[in-house]
């Protein structure tokens, strides 16, 4: 795909900066890791111009852009940084799957992407949501579980999800036709 700064800036900068703040100290750090992330994603599509994945590619960027800051500040000892280098072994979860996590939810159609971006990403009640998009509470969490459902087919139809021997989630793509 090609790079085009503004719209990947424009698409993902929202949740890479909650992706940041779980990570980073306060909203100082918050700050300058965002814009060496952008720093990054500008000097690299202007050289290349070319990225395959976007999203795993803007999150292994974010990730890799945390270790290095807080390498270079000397504000962290050893053990916060293999903390940071891991993949939240306290979440219990690969990043991959956040990044699929998020791949499938925006391929859903809108009636039931929507919904539940407000309700499992945002994490805001299901009452107020209802209010917000005009719906009846009952259409509402109707709309809720179905996209649940419907995200559950696709991450049993592209791949696996499976522990891996410290107890993390991890999620392999076995379908080419997924990784779209």
């Amino acid at each position: 795909m090609k790079c085009d700064i503004y719209k990947i800036w424009e698409n993902y900068q929202s949740n890479l900066k909650s992706y940041v703040r779980k990570r980073a100290f306060n909203e100082s750090d918050v700050n300058d890791i965002m814009q060496s992330v952008l720093i990054k994603i500008t000097d690299y599509c202007e050289t290349k111009n070319n990225v395959e994945y976007i999203k795993a590619w803007i999150y292994r960027i974010t990730q890799n852009t945390i270790i290095d800051f807080y390498k270079k500040s000397k504000r962290i000892s050893h053990v916060d940084l293999e903390y940071l280098q891991l993949q939240d072994p306290q979440d219990g979860y690969d990043e991959n799957i956040y990044v699929w996590l998020h791949n499938f939810i925006d391929n859903l159609p809108t009636e039931y992407a929507v919904p539940l971006k407000l309700s499992d990403i945002e994490g805001k009640p299901q009452k107020k949501i209802a209010e917000q998009l005009g719906l009846t509470l009952t259409a509402t969490k109707s709309r809720i579980q179905r996209a649940r459902k419907k995200l559950r087919e696709k991450f049993d139809e592209c791949g696996m999800v499976e522990f891996s021997e410290n107890q993390w989630l991890s999620y392999t793509v076995t379908k080419a036709c997924c990784l779209r």
